[in-house]
């Protein structure tokens, strides 16, 4: 399980290398000399961009969410399982001395 959050925290550090990126690129393309179109264009190659690195980082982050959901799941199955087993067999230790009190040994 603590392997699982030191790779959670690489991605979180990847993330934040890539948005850092960003923001400094962003900065550079606007006090850059450039008319409106081209800012535009560098803008919207920028966006690709930051879109194609952050898409494997997601798919990352929803394979490591749905397996923590399914050992969640896989848990709480297993803990139902053994209160209804426990359940059951006070269910029926009740009847039995229910029975027993009704038809005491000793008095028949």
């Amino acid at each position: 399980m603590a392997e699982e959050s030191k790779g959670f925290a690489g991605s979180a550090l990847a993330l934040s290398f890539i948005l850092g990126g960003v923001v400094g690129a962003a900065v550079a393309i606007l006090y850059a000399p450039w008319e409106g179109h081209q800012a535009r264009g560098k803008f919207k190659e920028l966006a690709e961009e930051v879109k194609d690195k952050t898409g494997g980082i997601s798919g990352e982050w929803k394979e490591r969410a749905s397996s923590f959901i399914e050992k969640g799941k896989e848990f709480v199955e297993q803990k139902r399982g053994i209160l209804s087993s426990a359940f059951d067999a006070g269910l029926e230790a009740m009847k039995k001395e229910k029975e027993d009190l009704k038809n005491p040994e000793g008095l028949v």
